[in-house]
């Protein structure tokens, strides 16, 4: 990170879970990038209200302030209304597994938060730079080597377990589904935690937002 990024004026928009969260990740940024104006929000839909008021350099979106779902949509909005702003996605899940799929759809990075200091500050200070952070990978992207992150995870389920998954993102019930497909409700089960294995996502919701991204 350079210089001139301390030194820059930049409208930086943290959301949070936790107060702790909040006022650590706030004293970072004002004791790293200290030109910086911070706003925040607790709540995805405060930061959708507030986002339209000025033109933020980057959002660093906290993942658990809502569920896959949210998030992905938090991402679809901020670009759809601000296509300049950067996002950094802020999470306590497995940066190896998660960090692709949110890198893959159009982030600047994903940070987890059990990173050290030097991390986030790089984090922050790649993405306010245009840049893409990786962490799962030790390193920083260009913009234009977004590709190397758009493997579909849904190529590695079979073609049952692709069936399978796609009517679970329609939102039918176990039950609904050992009728469809004339399989028992325990096999559509063991079917559902495989293609969660295999995906790498612990809930429905995210296995839909997770599909969103790769449709």
């Amino acid at each position: 990170m350079g210089n001139h990024l301390a030194n820059t004026k930049h409208n930086i928009f943290l959301t949070y879970c936790h107060e702790i969260v909040g006022v650590a990740m706030k004293w970072l940024v004002q004791e790293y990038f200290p030109s910086s104006a911070i706003s925040e929000a607790q709540s995805f839909q405060k930061a959708l209200s507030d986002l339209p008021n000025r033109p933020y350099d980057l959002v660093v979106l906290d993942a658990e302030i809502g569920d896959g779902a949210h998030v992905m949509g938090a991402v679809e909005h901020i670009k759809a209304i601000s296509p300049k702003t950067r996002i950094l996605i802020f999470s306590e899940l497995d940066e190896t597994v998660y960090g692709p799929k949110y890198l893959a759809f159009g982030t600047n990075g994903y940070l987890a938060k059990k990173a050290d200091i030097n991390r986030i500050v790089l984090a922050i200070g790649t993405a306010l730079d245009g840049g893409v952070f990786d962490g799962s990978r030790e390193s920083e992207r260009s913009l234009s080597q977004k590709e190397d992150f758009k493997q579909n995870p849904f190529e590695r389920l079979s073609r049952r377990e692709a069936q399978i998954a796609q009517i679970l993102i329609q939102g039918w019930s176990l039950t609904d589904i050992s009728k469809l497909t004339g399989l028992k409700e325990t096999t559509i089960s063991t079917y559902k935690k495989r293609i969660f294995r295999k995906i790498g996502v612990p809930t429905l919701s995210d296995l839909i937002a997770l599909s969103r991204v790769y449709s």
